[in-house]
């Protein structure tokens, strides 16, 4: 590792401890580090990122468990100093691949910062153009034990792009450690990386959209919506109502409906608003079709089946609409994403 690499370019000594078999259960690596006469062992848990803030209080019971090993050290490309801080206080000893560190355990205190920004990719951003946006929101949903060339058709089907773009975004991907092949040449992607750069670089749908209010509830709005689309002229639900149907977390205030073609609010009997500060609904018509997903997702209100927009379009949509609770709400889903493989 990276991390230990400047443990020791720091001058500490640091060896690899061989325990028993299953001794070292929970831990990617336990190592003895040495300052002087005093050494210290640590049982080490690395990342393929940091965690986020909020994170931190749900791996205490990895941090126990590690603990039974040695002391708690977490490893991970790299550590922002606030995160830092926040790790040191839930009793975490951290390095990272930056030269950055802070170890501590009874009688022992080594700190370092060398980088405080975090270093850019190799690639400054994720791959965009003809069914780049497709490609990636359908690797989000691999599943295990499909391999390479069915998977490339598929997604060359649902991006409705060549296999050889596919397999070019795939490579791309795979520059941005984002994916991997392994040794039977199965496409492997790294579904949290995946969906976090996603997130955090989606430019939006982009088209155009239109303001409307309804006196109905969102999701009333949202039922009405899935009896009047029809194969020809979807209409896929997003936040507020979408996460709330998969994830329950609140009464929704808003709805964010997407559309494949022109569309008539009043025949859901919606109203046109001033603007988005007093509407209730909006209604989108997105350059990105890639929002509506193939196999279609559904979700079942009273019995009707109502189409929803791809799961991380949903995230990113109660992020765009804000607030507190939403963020949680986008946390929520993004958890339950990850746990459906």
């Amino acid at each position: 590792m990276n991390a230990v690499r400047w443990l020791r370019e720091s001058g500490l000594e640091v060896r690899d401890h061989a325990p028993g078999r299953g001794a070292d259960r929970g831990a990617d690596a336990v190592i003895d580090v040495a300052d002087g006469a005093r050494t210290v062992r640590f049982a080490v848990q690395e990342r393929r990122r940091a965690p986020y803030p909020n994170e931190v209080d749900s791996l205490e019971p990895s941090r126990r468990e590690l603990a039974s090993q040695g002391q708690p050290l977490m490893a991970a490309p790299f550590m922002s100093e606030p995160l830092g801080t926040i790790l040191t206080r839930a009793g975490w000893s951290w390095a990272d691949e930056q030269g950055n560190f802070d170890l501590r355990a009874p009688g022992l205190l080594l700190r370092q910062r060398r980088v405080v920004a975090a270093p850019r990719p190799r690639r400054r951003s994720l791959p965009r153009g003809s069914g780049s946006f497709a490609v990636i929101r359908a690797l989000v949903s691999f599943t295990e034990g499909e391999n390479e060339e069915p998977r490339a058709t598929s997604l060359a089907a649902q991006a409705s792009t060549s296999q050889p773009r596919v397999s070019q975004v795939l490579q791309q991907l795979r520059d941005l450690e984002l994916v991997d092949k392994d040794r039977h040449g199965r496409w492997v992607p790294h579904r949290e990386a995946l969906i976090d750069r996603f997130l955090a670089e989606y430019p939006g749908p982009g088209g155009s959209e239109q303001y409307c209010y309804s006196l109905d509830s969102p999701t009333e709005v949202a039922v009405r919506a899935a009896q009047v689309a029809t194969a020809g002229q979807p209409i896929a639900a997003s936040a507020d109502v979408g996460p709330d149907l998969i994830v329950p977390w609140r009464r929704p205030s808003h709805l964010v409906l997407y559309v494949k073609h022109a569309f008539d609010p009043a025949s859901l009997d919606l109203i046109d608003a001033q603007g988005r500060h007093d509407a209730n609904v909006i209604v989108r018509l997105p350059n990105d079709r890639s929002i509506f997903p193939v196999p279609t997702l559904t979700a079942s209100v009273h019995g009707i089946d109502v189409p929803l927009a791809d799961t991380l379009q949903q995230i990113w949509d109660l992020t765009d609409l804000g607030g507190g609770d939403r963020l949680e709400a986008a946390g929520r889903l993004r958890e339950w994403l990850l746990a459906r493989h």
